[in-house]
């Protein structure tokens, strides 16, 4: 006898469902029965974002961890030397996520060549290099770009509920400004060949507290007011 498989629409419906389900059965339990009125909202806000964030973490780690399809055979071929690697088994690491810690286990091939190793899913899942998924690599360029590092530590963790080590920001920040350092020594363009390039560029500040940038050929910066 034939038997139908579910079709993969079934599947991530069934998965919702009891998503929801879970969800809500975790909200009932932290507010209880009685009048809303004598709810602290607030509290009732944080408390739930606790719970609830916990339990997208863990079905997220879940349907990853349940998919090996990164496994793709004994060998793959090293994009660092363009030789083979061995496959290694599947290695587990913790990354710091939106929703919390996520503990994902993948293929890990290992390259005699380069004496290195390297996991083909963080680089599909944009992890690869870091411990941080890209969403709170993003919070924590944001935050480095504006505050201190200890500043931002404390923002993300009063913010968004995620704790990341001050040091952790920090390299996080420092590596996101070399990327965009680099991305723009690639896009800007050169001048035209017959276009003259001033000798020095002075940067002086105005009154208003505006860079005010003279080239050389044209005098001395002006000072400020």
């Amino acid at each position: 006898m034939h038997v139908r498989s579910r079709p993969p629409g079934r599947k991530k419906a069934a998965l919702a469902t009891a998503f929801r389900t879970e969800i809500l059965a975790e909200i009932d339990s932290l507010v209880g029965e009685g009048s809303v009125d004598a709810w602290d909202l607030e509290a009732v806000e944080v408390a739930a974002r606790r719970k609830v964030l916990p339990v997208a973490a863990r079905a997220i780690e879940q349907r990853l961890n349940a998919d090996t399809c990164d496994h793709t055979g004994p060998t793959v071929v090293c994009s660092r030397c363009a030789q083979p690697t061995r496959y290694a088994g599947r290695h587990p690491k913790t990354f710091s996520s939106a929703l919390g810690t996520l503990t994902l286990e993948r293929a890990y091939y290992h390259c005699q060549a380069c004496e290195t190793g390297f996991c083909p899913r963080d680089a599909a899942l944009g992890l690869e290099g870091s411990s941080l998924s890209p969403t709170v690599t993003r919070m924590v360029g944001l935050v480095g770009a504006t505050v201190s590092f200890e500043e931002g530590h404390e923002l993300l963790a009063e913010l968004a509920g995620v704790q990341v080590p001050t040091k952790h920001v920090e390299r996080a920040a420092e590596a996101l400004g070399c990327e965009i350092s680099d991305d723009e020594k690639r896009v800007v363009e050169p001048p035209p060949a017959d276009e003259p390039v001033a000798p020095t560029l002075y940067l002086g500040m105005d009154g208003t507290g505006c860079p005010d940038a003279r080239l050389g050929a044209g005098g001395p910066p002006r000072q400020a007011a």
